[in-house]
């Protein structure tokens, strides 16, 4: 698989959302239809998360940078920066 995918998978599984959002990962791409009306009943924090997997698989911008530093707690900001890292190809999922 695609180190994009790879990443996407990453944030999306973040432990306290991983049991919301996996009917919606699949193998070869994700429903982000279904997962934007999984997301409705997750924190503010959570909902981030799915646009920002949302952007990384579209290439569309969704987030801005402030919203990472400004609505993320600590444990989602690490998840999002090893999703990059993951994306850049740097790192193994």
């Amino acid at each position: 698989m695609s180190t994009e995918y790879d990443a996407v998978r990453h944030l999306l599984t973040e432990p306290r959302i991983a049991a919301r959002t996996a009917a919606y990962i699949g193998g070869d791409g994700f429903d982000f239809v279904g997962l934007e009306r999984a997301a409705e009943t997750l924190s503010g924090g959570e909902r981030l998360l799915v646009r920002i997997a949302e952007e990384l698989w579209s290439a569309e911008k969704r987030t801005g940078l402030w919203e990472l530093v400004r609505r993320l707690d600590r444990d989602n900001f690490d998840r999002v920066l090893e999703t990059l890292t993951i994306a850049n190809g740097q790192v193994a999922a």
